[in-house]
């Protein structure tokens, strides 16, 4: 397999890692493979995926890609809310406390990780984290778990931030990966390389619309 650039879905699920994944680690990437993908990234809720697993799996299915996320649950006791962060780059120490956003914002951008808000909206009326404060690297406006109705309010929310969006399947299941992904102009040979694009802005989103 030969590609100029790189198809990437940066949030997907496993049953391994996931109460409510459905397919496994290899039906997903066979599942992204077969829908023309190149590439993906796990982002299991709040568990981090063994680097050794990772390299095992890229030397398996090379040359297709996989890389290690996480989405991470972040609950404000004061508004009795959470949100659901998508964070990449990072894997040392990040398990070990419950994370205001602030401290997490802090700690994520100190690694030089990356941080997005994962379907905003999804299952609070408002944002509960200080967005403007504490900018995120980007946000998810398009997913399988993202409502068209919120799509425009997403957008906006963005452009007020001044950062970029994202298009990422959320999946679960192997029968919906593929709708959703980001066009990368070239292929990141790591996380940090990947990483680079994504704070850049060089990528593109793609969605069923």
């Amino acid at each position: 397999m030969h590609y100029e650039t790189m198809k990437i879905d940066l949030h997907v699920h496993t049953k391994e890692r996931s109460s409510c994944g459905k397919s496994s680690e290899e039906e997903q990437v066979l599942a992204a493979i077969d829908a023309g993908l190149d590439a993906i990234v796990f982002s299991d809720h709040d568990r981090l995926a063994p680097v050794a697993r990772i390299q095992f799996l890229n030397d398996k299915y090379t040359p297709f890609k996989i890389f290690g996320g996480i989405e991470l649950s972040i609950w404000d006791i004061h508004k009795l809310a959470f949100e659901h962060l998508l964070v990449l780059g990072v894997q040392d120490h990040l398990l070990e406390q419950q994370w205001s956003y602030p401290d997490l914002h802090r700690f994520v951008h100190e690694r030089r990780g990356f941080l997005a808000i994962a379907h905003p909206f999804r299952f609070n009326s408002a944002i509960t984290c200080d967005l403007d404060g504490f900018p995120p690297d980007a946000i998810e406006a398009y997913s399988n778990n993202i409502s068209k109705q919120s799509e425009s309010k997403l957008l906006n929310l963005a452009h007020h931030l001044g950062v970029p969006i994202l298009s990422n399947s959320d999946a679960h299941h192997t029968g919906t990966i593929g709708r959703y992904y980001n066009l990368l102009p070239q292929t990141p040979a790591d996380d940090q390389e990947l990483i680079e694009l994504l704070k850049a802005g060089q990528y593109s989103c793609v969605s069923p619309h």
